[in-house]
C-alpha cells in the first residue's frame, strides 16, 4: 500500500489539492495568498461556477460546488483551461477521528496514536510537512490496516500574506474532505485528551449532550480548555514517561482551546475557532481539558516551575498496548 497520498497541488494559484468529498461535492483547497479565483468546472455539457468560503482570518479559501465523482476534470481558472486529477479519500461517517499537522514529530507519533485510540479516536488524518518519509515508515503498520491516512503536505507553514495558512487549509481540508464524520478532534501532538472520567470520548459526548440538554444542530464544535504541563526537573520524556509528569499550570481560560468540530456545521475553521459557522460550545474543565506538554520535543520550552499538579490522565493508560512504551 501507498504510504503517502498527495495533494493536487497546482503552484500558480496556491491550490493545495483538488479532491471529491462524501458530500458529493468538488473541493478545491487554497490558500488566500492570492485573491479569490474565478473557477468554473466542466460538468458534461454543463459549465458550473464553483462558489468560495473565505476564512475571516484570511488563511484560507475553500471552493466548492456539487458535482458527480470523476477521477478527472476540466477546470476553467482565471480564463485558463487545466484537466486534472481528482482526489477521493475514505469515509469516516459518524466515527470520531483525528487530524493533525506534523513536521519531525516520529518520536511522539506511536504514543499520540495509542493513547488516543484508548479513549475511541478511530482514524487519524496525519498531515507530513516534512521533507522526508520516514514517517511513513514509522506508521505503516497503522497505515497498512487503515487506522491511519498519511497525507504528504509539503506547503509553507507561514506565508507573506496568509500567515499561518499551512496549518489552516490542512485543518479545513480534512473539515471537507470527511464531511460526515461525527466529530473531527483538530489536535497537536503535544496535547492529549483528558476526559475526568474513566470513559471513551463517545460515551463522553454523548452524556454531555444529554446532561446539558445540547442540541448539536444548532453549535458547530465543542472547545476544550488547555492546559499546560512542564517538566522543570527535567524527568525523563522517553515512551509514555512524559505522561507521568504531572507539574502543571491552571487551566487556560481564555484562547488556546483546541476543538472537536462538527464538520458538516462548519464552514471555516483557523486554529483555535470556528470562523464561519454555527456558534462553538465550549466545555466545562470539571469534565474535560486537553494536557498540553510543552517539553516535547521542544528542548527551548516547558520548564517552567509551579506549586500545582495533575495526575488525572492516569485513568487512561492502563490499555496502552506498545510494552516498548510502557508506563
Amino acid at each position: 500500500m501507498e504510504k503517502y497520498r498527495k495533494p493536487i497541488h497546482l503552484p500558480e494559484y496556491y491550490i493545495y489539492d483538488i479532491f471529491h468529498n462524501d458530500n458529493n461535492n468538488l473541493i478545491i483547497i487554497a490558500s488566500a495568498e492570492i485573491p479569490i479565483l474565478d473557477i468554473y468546472c466542466d460538468d458534461n455539457d454543463d459549465k458550473k461556477k464553483m462558489n468560495v468560503h473565505k476564512c475571516p482570518h484570511n488563511h484560507t479559501y475553500v471552493y466548492y460546488v456539487e458535482i458527480d465523482y470523476k477521477n478527472k476534470i476540466t477546470l476553467n481558472i482565471n480564463n485558463k483551461i487545466i484537466t486534472t486529477t481528482v482526489n477521493k479519500y475514505e469515509e469516516f461517517n459518524d466515527q470520531i477521528i483525528f487530524s493533525t499537522l506534523v513536521k519531525d514529530e516520529n518520536d511522539y507519533m506511536i504514543q499520540w496514536i495509542e493513547y488516543h485510540k484508548n479513549i475511541g479516536i478511530s482514524n487519524f488524518i496525519i498531515y507530513d510537512n516534512s521533507n522526508n518519509e520516514s514517517l511513513g515508515l514509522l506508521l505503516k503498520d497503522y497505515i497498512d490496516n487503515k487506522i491511519v491516512i498519511l497525507i504528504k503536505w509539503l506547503y509553507q507553514y507561514m506565508c507573506p500574506k496568509s500567515g499561518i495558512s499551512g496549518q489552516t487549509t490542512q485543518q479545513n481540508h480534512s473539515i471537507y474532505a470527511f464531511k460526515n464524520a461525527k466529530y473531527i478532534g483538530l489536535f497537536d501532538v503535544d496535547e492529549y485528551v483528558n476526559i475526568q472520567k474513566p470513559i471513551k470520548i463517545n460515551e463522553y459526548f454523548d452524556n454531555l449532550i444529554k446532561d446539558e440538554k445540547i442540541n448539536i444542530a444548532k453549535i458547530s464544535s465543542f472547545a476544550i480548555h488547555n492546559k499546560f504541563f512542564y517538566n522543570p526537573d527535567r524527568l525523563p520524556t522517553d515512551g509514555y514517561n512524559f505522561l507521568k509528569i504531572q507539574t502543571c499550570d491552571n487551566v487556560t481560560k481564555g484562547g488556546r482551546e483546541k476543538n472537536f468540530v462538527m464538520p458538516k456545521n462548519v464552514e471555516t475553521f483557523s486554529v483555535h475557532m470556528v470562523t464561519k459557522g454555527l456558534p462553538m460550545h465550549r466545555v466545562s474543565e470539571k469534565s474535560i481539558f486537553f494536557n498540553h506538554y510543552q517539553f516535547l520535543n521542544k528542548t527551548y520550552r516547558g520548564f517552567q516551575v509551579t506549586n500545582l499538579t495533575d495526575a488525572s490522565i492516569m485513568i487512561h493508560i492502563e490499555n496502552l498496548i506498545p510494552t516498548k512504551y510502557s508506563v
